[in-house]
C-alpha cells in the first residue's frame, strides 16, 4: 500500500515537477556552467527565400504578404513563395493582389499537408537561406534580419524565431518557452525550431515525406543530423493571436504532440547521441512533457484504486468535474488557467494515442474564431 502511494505521488507530482521545473533548472545550469557562444553578425545578409504554406487563409494572406515585403532586410535580397495547399477560397488571388514581382504563388489542386506543401515550394525558392513562416503570424519589421544573423556562424544550421502571443495563459506559456529556448541556445542547440518563424541553410533543407511529422521540428532536426546546431534568435519576433476556441486549440495541441512524436521516431539517432547535447534536450523538452499527462493519470489511478468504494466515487466525481471544467466556457483567471492546463494535458494524451495507434495527422485547417482577419494578429505590446 505505501509503495503504491509513493509511486502514485511520484507519477502525479514528481513527473510534472521534473518536466516543468527540473528540466529548466538543468538547462539553466548548462548555459551558465558550460556556455557555447556563436557568432551573430547583423550585417550578414544572404539571399533569402521566404516560404509560406497556407490552407484557406484568404482573410489573412494579404496582410501576411505585405508584412513580409515590409521587412527592413536588404532590398532585392529576398523573395516570397506562397503555397496554397488545396485552398477552397481566394487565398491565391489575395496573395497575388498583395505581392509584387518578388512573389510566387503555387496552387496545389488538393490538400496534401504542410510538409508536402513546403516540398512543392522548394524548387521555386531560390536563396542561400530558406525562411519558413506561418500565414497566421505577423513579423516585426526587423525579424528577418535578426533571424539570419546567427547563420554567419558556420556551426549554425538553423535558427528559430521568437513567438509572442497576446495575453492569458498562452502568453505566459510562451514567455516560459522563450526563456527555456534562450538557455538551450546558449548551451548548444534548442530542441527544434518553431513553425511561426525559422530559417535553415538551403543546402540543409530536407522536406522529404514523413507521415504525420511536425514540419518545423522535422526540417530543423534534419538540418543538423550531420553537424551544426539550432539556435534561438529572441529579437526575430513573430506575433500570433491566441487560439480562438476550445475545440480549435485542442486540435492544434493534439496535432503538435503527435507530430513531434512522428518526427522524433523518424530520427532515432538524435536520441542516441550522448556526445551531443540534443539527446537530453529532446528527452527533457519534448518526450518528458508528452509523457507527463500519462504519468499523472497513472498516478491518480494508483492513488484512487486501493481506496474504499466511497473514496473511489469521490475521485471519479473529481475527474468528471475536471472534464466539465475543461469543456465549459467559463471566466475568471484561476478557472481559465485550470482549463488551459487540463486541455493541454488531455490534448497531449490524445496526440500520444494517435502516435501509438499510427494515425498521423497531415491535413490542417486554419483556426476560425468568429471574424478572423489581419486585425486578430495585430502585434501586442512586448512583455
Amino acid at each position: 500500500m505505501k509503495i503504491r502511494r509513493l509511486l502514485g505521488l511520484g507519477a502525479l507530482v514528481g513527473v510534472p515537477v521534473a518536466a516543468y521545473g527540473g528540466y529548466p533548472a538543468l538547462v539553466w545550469a548548462a548555459a551558465t556552467l558550460q556556455p557555447r557562444p556563436y557568432l551573430t553578425d547583423p550585417n550578414h545578409k544572404p539571399l533569402v527565400a521566404v516560404v509560406i504554406a497556407a490552407h484557406n487563409e484568404a482573410a489573412l494572406i494579404g496582410a501576411k504578404v505585405r508584412n513580409v515585403f515590409e521587412q527592413d532586410y536588404a532590398p532585392g535580397t529576398y523573395t516570397c513563395t506562397v503555397v496554397c495547399d488545396g485552398c477552397a477560397d481566394d487565398t491565391a488571388d489575395a496573395a497575388r493582389a498583395a505581392g509584387d514581382d518578388r512573389l510566387q504563388v503555387i496552387e496545389l489542386p488538393r490538400q496534401r499537408g504542410k510538409l508536402a506543401a513546403i516540398r512543392a515550394a522548394l524548387p521555386h525558392a531560390r536563396g542561400e537561406v530558406i525562411a519558413f513562416t506561418d500565414a497566421n503570424v505577423l513579423l516585426e519589421r526587423d525579424a528577418l534580419r535578426h533571424l539570419v544573423a546567427p547563420l554567419a556562424d558556420p556551426s549554425v544550421a538553423a535558427v528559430s524565431g521568437a513567438k509572442h502571443i497576446g495575453n492569458g495563459p498562452e502568453a505566459t506559456y510562451w514567455r516560459y518557452e522563450r526563456w527555456i529556448r534562450a538557455r538551450e541556445s546558449a548551451s548548444g542547440s534548442i530542441a527544434g525550431a518553431d513553425g511561426a518563424l525559422y530559417a535553415v541553410r538551403a543546402t540543409d533543407v530536407d522536406a522529404s515525406a514523413c507521415a504525420g511529422a511536425a514540419d518545423d521540428l522535422l526540417i530543423s532536426l534534419r538540418a543538423i543530423r550531420a553537424a551544426g546546431r539550432i539556435v534561438f534568435a529572441p529579437q526575430a519576433r513573430a506575433f500570433e493571436a491566441p487560439s480562438p476556441g476550445t475545440g480549435q486549440g485542442f486540435t492544434a495541441r493534439t496535432r503538435t504532440t503527435s507530430g513531434a512524436l512522428f518526427a522524433l521516431a523518424s530520427l532515432p539517432e538524435l536520441l542516441r547521441a550522448p556526445h551531443r547535447d540534443l539527446w537530453w534536450k529532446l528527452s527533457g523538452h519534448k518526450l518528458l512533457r508528452i509523457a507527463t499527462p500519462l504519468a499523472m493519470a497513472t498516478g491518480l489511478a494508483l492513488l484512487a484504486l486501493p481506496r474504499s468504494p466511497a473514496q473511489r466515487r469521490v475521485w471519479s466525481s473529481s475527474l468528471v468535474l475536471s472534464a466539465a471544467l475543461a469543456a465549459l466556457p467559463m471566466s475568471g483567471r484561476l478557472v481559465v488557467w485550470t482549463r488551459y492546463a487540463l486541455l493541454a494535458n488531455l490534448a497531449a494524451l490524445v496526440g500520444l494515442t494517435r502516435f501509438i495507434t499510427r494515425r498521423p495527422i497531415d491535413a490542417w485547417s486554419p483556426a476560425r474564431g468568429g471574424e478572423r482577419d489581419a486585425r486578430s494578429v495585430a502585434q501586442p505590446p512586448l512583455n
